[in-house]
């Protein structure tokens, strides 16, 4: 089956992300003594923000929203998106992840790369790969089986252009670094089997995990 038939309706708008133009990436990779799915699933919900990342998701919860619940749902196929909640008046960040993210901006804007339509969509590809149209963090994630009770993530940070300046290599080793945390905290502190037993991996929030299930 060709690719495009495969994505479907999302082939167009993958190809508008500012990763169709990177020409280089960072790359982390991660494992966890859990089953591949159990892992993949971790990252198709976000009620776990609140809990988990409480000091570094201020952008991505708020007060209308404590819980960070994507702003929609949606399925194409085998596959789904989820529409990321974005605090329109977030707390300010602390300075290093401020000044981070500042520099990845100005070097974003001269790369020509702006903020797509789907810049605040996660993509869910069937049946074990993750990319975000963030233009600052757009990233690519990739959930493997090692054997029935171990899996490993691979997660890729994309960028145009080599390193040019000390500024911008600073903006994107932070970066990745954030990233890499964010998701290793995710995915250990909810896909070890004490994440099922004490209940903290159920939530009226697992559309996409149900939709994945059923595929």
């Amino acid at each position: 089956m060709p690719l495009c038939n495969w994505l479907g309706d999302l082939a167009e708008r993958l190809e508008a992300l500012p990763v169709a133009r990177a020409t280089t990436f960072t790359e982390y990779v991660y494992e966890i003594d859990a089953n591949w799915k159990l892992t993949y699933d971790n990252f198709q919900e976000n009620y776990h923000l609140r809990f988990i990342h409480a000091r570094s998701s201020g952008a991505g919860t708020g007060a209308d929203n404590p819980f960070g619940y994507p702003v929609r749902f949606r399925f194409h196929g085998p596959h789904r998106t989820q529409t990321i909640w974005s605090n329109p008046a977030p707390p300010k960040p602390p300075y290093t992840l401020a000044l981070a993210f500042g520099l990845a901006t100005v070097c974003a804007r001269e790369d020509g790369v702006s903020v797509s339509n789907d810049a605040k969509d996660y993509f869910a590809l069937f049946p074990n790969f993750f990319i975000l149209g963030s233009p600052l963090q757009h990233f690519s994630h990739v959930v493997m089986p090692i054997s029935a009770t171990r899996s490993r993530g691979v997660i890729r940070l994309y960028w145009i252009g080599e390193d040019e300046t000390a500024s911008e290599r600073f903006a994107r080793e932070y970066l990745m670094a954030a990233r890499a945390r964010h998701s290793w905290i995710a995915g250990v502190s909810i896909s070890r089997p004490k994440g099922l037993t004490n209940g903290s991996a159920r939530s009226e929030q697992e559309v996409l995990c149900r939709h994945s299930i059923r595929r």
